[in-house]
């Protein structure tokens, strides 16, 4: 019995070795190449599939066709590839049995993208597997620059091919032919037809697959298929014409049901085709059910959610202006149809969305495949071309200069202190580029929130992302109303913060509206109001005392006096935009009267021609004296004098700020 037995097994074996086998295609050694027929390339040389002929291992034929550049076995500083270069194929095939399976092995898994014209194809990592049962299969590349394989394992077996898609139901040769989703709303509920141009796969979820076709001026029609097509399609794969459905309204939604004929995908268009349509700014035009945009993808940047209910329902809200200018609030339904992840609503704060627009009973609403918090904006965007009344977050780290408790007004003056920004503005003409940059400034308003002024004058560094806000004044004196409580970060050195000196001898000052940063110029009263001038008979800019009551006080005595001060500087009318490719700082507009556009709010003194042993109080710590040829002196001497002096008080709008 145990003979028999062994001699049943032994037959049973070598009938599955028939039935079954693997073959190796290996590019990756000199050896394997060899046993392939094909000649080992010298280095940086290449053999030509194509121009080699086929070539048969076991009972496999691989042949090739050349892409953008010969498909060809590639030496690299002694390593071997199989490059495939765009539209390249290889095939494998078989004169007898099938193909059951293939294993393709990249050497490289960028630019991995083949696409299988029979059976199923998917890639994982650096593997892509065909499963199917055909005498042959071909595989484009459709990717950028080249494909590189290193190996390719063949599964075979005796029988004959069995046909992948089989068509047990042919077309009915007088079924309704369409050639464009842009007719298939005329067509009566129930009508069966036949799409008879291509289409390419725009989002596909379950037994939805929206499509996309670009009629001949190349503007993109959209459609929406329900039911089961029997095939996965990848993102772009473009499905030949030939597939078959019904017209059918749903809810007032025109769709394509009773899918049917769906072949594997002829090629797959790039990311362009099928990413989704920026509609930010246009959220009301989208919601416009007569604007006709169901079925479309859509992304939305700096949009407010409110939090979704246990049904799945949200609201998409933003602020919008009109041809004039006013603004208003959009808003459109959503409903989480896809059961993605969905985020924790803040009220505060502003998310960007990409989904798909439907329409429902004649209301649009948007299925959201993605919902991410808004990294924000970096502050030099903000200021160069933000929106007044539209909300920011904004993406820096954040220093605070000075605090400021104006009663209503409270108000905390940060700077970005960078020197250098990636300007990509004009990304999309190709320039793109880090430049040589200035600080910016804006002021953080806490309106009359006496806790959050207090909570926020006492933070010196602010984590990026956490500083939330509607934008005013950008052209003036741009401000942020906060909206939340900014974060402190953590462990965070407060660094030499990069602040100007204007001296007005110069009669020069080029500051942005809200920068703080330091002035110097003679201290005059002019009818009866305070002015720091650039000479005693010229007022060239007003002196605001508004945020340090005491210190018109301090200085009424000294008029005729050189003074440095601390302050922040306003604007009193906005300055014109440059307006040229270069960044540059706001120019001010063409006035004879230059300087009066300015007001200055003086936080602390920094030195005065003529010095006291206090100022306001505060013990004076260091007095240098500094001759016009520059030697340091202890004693004042004849001359001009600079003083510089240092204050022990510790506050943020001391020397020990200054550099």
């Amino acid at each position: 019995m145990n003979r028999i037995f062994s001699l049943f097994l032994m037959a049973f074996l070598a009938f599955s070795v028939l039935q079954a086998a693997e073959v190796t295609f290996d590019f990756s050694t000199a050896e394997g190449i060899t046993a392939m027929g094909y000649a080992v390339p010298a280095q940086g040389a290449g053999t030509n599939l194509t121009q080699a002929g086929p070539v048969t291992v076991n009972g496999v034929t691989l042949s090739a066709t050349d892409g953008a550049t010969q498909t060809r076995i590639w030496n690299s500083q002694g390593s071997y590839t199989l490059r495939i270069y765009v539209d390249g194929t290889i095939t494998l095939s078989v004169a007898e049995g099938s193909i059951t399976g293939v294993v393709l092995n990249a050497a490289n898994t960028t630019n991995f993208d083949l696409l299988a014209d029979v059976g199923d194809y998917a890639v994982n990592g650096a593997v892509g597997t065909w499963t199917g049962n055909a005498a042959s299969v071909t595989f484009t590349h459709f990717g950028t620059k080249n494909a590189q394989v290193a190996s390719i394992v063949v599964t075979t077996n005796g029988e004959g091919p069995v046909d992948p898609d089989p068509d047990p139901d042919p077309i009915d040769p007088n079924i309704t032919k369409l050639d464009s989703l842009h007719h298939l709303a005329a067509l009566e509920d129930g009508t069966a037809f036949q799409f008879t141009s291509d289409v390419y796969v725009n989002y596909q979820w379950n037994d939805y697959l929206w499509v996309m076709q670009l009629d001949e001026e190349g503007y993109a029609l959209a459609g929406l298929i329900y039911g089961d097509t029997g095939k996965q399609y990848q993102l772009g794969s473009v499905i030949p014409a030939g597939w078959t459905g019904v017209k059918k309204t749903y809810k007032g939604l025109v769709e394509v049901a009773e899918p049917a004929h769906f072949a594997n995908a002829k090629t797959i268009f790039d990311e362009e085709y099928y990413s989704p349509f920026d509609c930010t700014g246009y959220l009301s035009f989208i919601a416009d059910a007569d604007e006709g945009w169901e079925n479309y993808k859509v992304y939305f940047d700096g949009v407010s959610l409110s939090e979704i209910d246990e049904r799945g329902n949200f609201t998409i809200t933003c602020t919008e202006a009109d041809e004039d200018g006013l603004t208003y609030e959009a808003s459109m339904a959503g409903f989480n149809k896809f059961g993605i992840e969905y985020p924790e609503v803040d009220p505060t704060e502003v998310y960007s969305i990409e989904g798909m627009v439907t329409s429902y009973n004649g209301l649009m609403e948007l299925y959201p495949i993605s919902i991410t918090t808004d990294l924000g904006t970096r502050l030099w965007k903000v200021l160069y071309a933000g929106e007044d009344g539209a909300q920011y977050k904004l993406n820096d780290t954040l220093y605070v200069a000075a605090a400021v408790d104006a009663g209503q007004d409270k108000l905390v003056f940060v700077t970005d202190n960078v020197d250098e920004v990636y300007y990509d503005i004009y990304a999309e003409w190709g320039y793109a580029e880090w430049m040589a940059w200035y600080p910016d400034w804006i002021v953080l308003d806490c309106s009359s929130d006496e806790t959050l002024f207090n909570s926020l004058a006492d933070k010196q560094v602010l984590m990026p992302g956490t500083v939330k806000g509607k934008l005013a004044d950008r052209l003036t004196n741009p401000r942020l109303i906060l909206n939340s409580t900014p974060v402190e970060l953590d462990e965070a050195e407060l660094p030499t913060l990069t602040m100007f000196k204007y001296d007005l001898s110069h009669d020069y000052i080029a500051a942005l509206g809200h920068e703080v940063g330091q002035a110097e110029g003679y201290f005059f009263y002019k009818d009866g109001k305070p002015y720091l001038c650039s000479e005693q008979d010229t007022v060239m800019v007003k002196l605001n005392f508004d945020y340090a009551p005491g210190l018109e006080a301090e200085m009424a005595t000294k008029e005729g006096h050189l003074y440095g001060l601390l302050c922040v500087f306003t604007l009193d009318e906005p300055w014109a935009e440059n307006g040229s490719f270069v960044p540059m700082r706001r120019i001010h507009a063409t006035d004879e009267d230059y300087f009066t556009n300015y007001t200055l709010y003086p936080l602390t003194v920094i030195s005065c021609s003529a010095v006291e042993e206090t100022i306001m109080g505060k013990q004076v710590v260091d007095v240098k004296y500094i001759t016009p040829s520059g030697i340091v002196s202890q004693q004042p001497q004849e001359g001009v004098n600079i003083v510089v002096k240092t204050l022990s008080d510790g506050s943020r709008t001391t020397t020990k700020r200054m550099h």
